[in-house]
């Protein structure tokens, strides 16, 4: 003779069940959420970058720009690289070369890898560039000298809450990713160059997207 089924056990364990499942799915959600309200202190410190996110990314608009002989170029020239701008408001002071100088330092230490990355120094209208790259075109022979030109959106307008002379950094889409003020002294010089240097290095190994 075959033993009855008791249908409410099978229910009750077909519950109890269920609620394991649900206890195992969530704790780690809780347990994370708990910690991070409960004890802030165990979150890490350490950032993995040097340089200021921008948070969030921020599109960069098609902007009007033109080179050292006047010509209006692509709206896509801050696209299909990893791209170092750097403002320009006058003639390119000695806080102004100084940072080119870093970029140009450490882009010369990226290697095979040297064609995935671009430096633009962009300078505001009615900036002379063809005699900024006169003056200081031998020292700074991969930069790319460009204008802002009238349009609906230009660079000084986009990156206008950045400090004076600061670098920012575009990825291939052109998203503006980060950004690193203007080093005040050669020690800030020094540490600026060998962080800019590992973040884009870092980038570099792991993107996938030139």
């Amino acid at each position: 003779m075959s033993e009855p089924t008791y249908p409410h056990i099978n229910r009750t364990r077909s519950r109890v069940q269920l609620i394991l499942l649900a206890v195992l799915f969530f704790a780690p959600f809780v347990i994370a959420y708990s910690a991070h309200w409960l004890f802030p202190n165990w979150a890490p410190q350490k950032r993995v970058n040097y340089g200021q996110l921008i948070t969030p990314v921020r599109p960069v608009p098609a902007l009007a720009l033109r080179d050292a002989q006047g010509q209006l170029l692509s709206s896509n020239v801050l696209r299909g690289k990893w791209t170092l701008v750097q403002l320009a408001a006058d003639d390119c002071g000695e806080a102004c070369q100084r940072e080119l100088v870093l970029t140009r330092q450490a882009w010369a230490t990226f290697g095979a890898n040297r064609d995935r990355v671009q430096r633009l120094l962009i300078a505001a209208d009615g900036v002379d560039v063809a005699a900024l790259k006169t003056r200081l075109g031998a020292e700074q022979p991969d930069l790319q000298w460009l204008r802002d030109a009238t349009g609906p959106q230009t660079a000084a307008a986009f990156f206008a809450e950045t400090a004076p002379h600061a670098v920012m950094l575009v990825d291939p889409l052109g998203n503006w990713l980060m950004m690193y003020p203007h080093a005040a002294d050669e020690e800030a010089v020094k540490r600026d160059f060998k962080g800019l240097r590992k973040d884009i290095n870092k980038l570099l190994r792991l993107s996938s997207i030139d």
